[in-house]
């Protein structure tokens, strides 16, 4: 019989299996990025999930995010613990996140299609007000979201970067980001794909600063007033 040769697999590991402690750099020793984001031009991009199907499933950014912060703000003079801190804060606030579930009930149960435009026509579910605090509406979190963006680009502003949550709809219109493909998997037009977007330079500070968080979703509803993402 004659010899049998093997090949070897070359395994990729791209992601590990699980994170350190806040003090660790976002760069694996072979470049690889473990924050989360994508570079883009001047930009980086982190995916969000704003809204989740169901109350207890988790939103907002990947729950590792928090630990490895990304080497540009790093080097910028931001520290891992603030970085820590600024996520863990913007994870509290997505506690108040609607589900889609919740949605679908308060604008159509029990009254159906007249009840969803009665909803849509007059209440002001998303806007700032003494009572948004209530279950029925999404003020607070829309309101916690505007204000965790103004503390965090208070800071970031000195040093010639600034954060921004935004909205695309369809998704297709959203830039490519680490897990955009796997988050539209079977989402249809209708899906509302956020993104964390930081900008690196004075120049694509003061682009992001103008751009509004509402790419395509266009609620011009009573319903949509207030909203900030």
């Amino acid at each position: 019989m004659g010899k049998e040769y093997f090949e070897t697999a070359t395994v990729h590991i791209y992601q590990p299996v699980s994170y350190g402690d806040p003090s660790q750099a976002s760069l694996s020793p072979g470049g690889l990025r473990l924050d989360k984001a994508i570079r883009r031009g001047d930009r980086l991009i982190i995916d969000f999930e704003k809204h989740a199907c169901c109350p207890c499933n988790t939103t907002g950014l990947d729950q590792d995010c928090k630990y490895f912060i990304p080497h540009e703000l790093a080097e910028r003079g931001i520290s891992a613990n603030m970085w820590h801190e600024w996520c863990t804060e913007l994870e509290k606030i997505q506690k108040k996140s609607p589900s889609i579930a919740g949605c679908l009930c308060l604008f159509c149960f029990p009254g159906g299609i007249t009840q969803a435009i009665l909803c849509a026509a007059l209440c002001p579910m998303s806007a700032h007000h003494p009572c948004d605090c209530i279950p029925c509406c999404y003020g607070d979190w829309h309101y916690a979201i505007y204000e965790w963006q103004l503390k965090v680009n208070e800071v970031l502003n000195t040093k010639n970067m600034g954060v921004k949550l935004k909205t695309y709809k369809p998704h297709s219109r959203a830039p490519q980001s680490l897990n955009k493909a796997n988050r539209v998997v079977g989402k249809d037009h209708n899906y509302e794909c956020a993104m964390m977007e930081i900008a690196l330079t004075a120049a694509e500070t003061e682009k992001l600063r103008k751009e509004s968080w509402d790419n395509g979703v266009n609620d011009r509803c009573c319903s949509g007033r207030g909203r900030q993402l």
